[in-house]
């Protein structure tokens, strides 16, 4: 039995909870801490301390030696930050969140997918292909590195060619600097038509509206591993990424097609295929909950994590 000492800023990442039932399962002691409450643990030298995050990582530069083995997960786009990137090198192992995030980091590093809370449930509820409609998903935070300031011109596209669809953001507003240059872009370009701004939804409001959707968009710039993409595969909704988006380990399985340069033409291209294609739509949407069932179930976490934990302790 090991005891792991789980140190994250305030709470663990909602990805990262499977991760600490497989600790459990594997009949380990976790023990989760935030950084204020941190100050307080007597430091156990024959522990794990894993420490998720920016702050809780230079916070283990300084606790780390006093642990059998320190492992960091790096899950954040600060990580392309060279003062931040050298933070990676001092503990005993990284968990990097995706392929990606591992080839940025100079050290002994091994790939350890999040996993949506809800993924199991998710995958039970059954896909009503009949219901869907030519929405293009969207649900995360309004900040530039989420690629969103290119839906107008993806959207200018789809116009161009006679493709109807409906860009459905969620999570920001109109007033957001973000949202109101969206929306500015949208109306010069005469696309106003193809986008709806939703701001905060209920969790299951949300899950609704995403089940009816054709299409999940991350148009990202950089992003580690966003479960939001998972949770869209779960419900049977084909996503769309750039190759700079982390689920693209995943995405992969089902078609390399679906992974694109971070280029409104290029994202359009894709986009015009699933919308004008609805077989190679509904094969790719069956394929998208195979390949998460099996990929991320929770025995392939617990397996990942009992190598990960012997790893730490040899």
């Amino acid at each position: 039995m090991v005891e792991v000492t789980y140190l994250s800023f305030k709470m663990p990442h909602v990805g990262h909870i499977a991760w600490l039932k497989a600790i459990k399962a594997l009949g380990h002691n976790v023990k989760v801490t935030s950084l204020r409450e941190f100050m307080t643990i007597v430091p156990n030298p024959r522990g794990v301390l894993v420490t998720e995050g920016v702050r809780p990582t230079m916070c283990g530069a300084i606790f780390g030696p006093f642990y059998k083995s320190w492992a960091a997960v790096a899950n954040s786009p600060s990580i392309l930050r060279p003062m931040i990137n050298q933070l990676y090198k001092m503990p005993s192992l990284v968990m990097a969140v995706s392929n990606l995030v591992r080839a940025l980091i100079d050290n002994e590093a091994v790939v350890l997918h999040p996993v949506p809370p809800e993924l199991e449930a998710l995958l039970k509820i059954e896909v009503d292909h009949h219901s869907k409609r030519p929405w293009i998903f969207f649900s995360g935070a309004f900040i530039p590195i989420k690629g969103l300031h290119m839906i107008p011109d993806i959207a200018l596209r789809l116009k161009e060619e006679g493709i109807k669809a409906l860009f459905m953001l969620v999570g920001g507003s109109q007033e957001e600097p973000l949202g109101r240059l969206i929306v500015d872009r949208a109306r010069r370009l005469g696309v106003t038509e193809y986008l709806k701004i939703v701001g905060a939804l209920p969790r299951a409001h949300l899950l609704e509206l995403l089940s009816k959707s054709s299409i999940y968009l991350q148009p990202s710039l950089f992003d580690a591993f966003p479960i939001s993409v998972v949770e869209a595969m779960s419900l049977g909704v084909t996503p769309v990424i750039t190759k700079y988006v982390g689920a693209r380990d995943v995405l992969e399985l089902v078609s390399a097609s679906l992974v694109r340069e971070p280029r409104p033409d290029d994202i359009a291209e894709a986009l015009k295929h699933l919308l004008t294609d609805p077989k190679a739509l509904r094969e790719y949407s069956t394929l998208s909950r195979d390949v998460v069932r099996t990929t991320l179930s929770f025995k392939s976490i617990v397996d990942k994590l009992n190598t990960i934990l012997e790893s730490c302790l040899n």
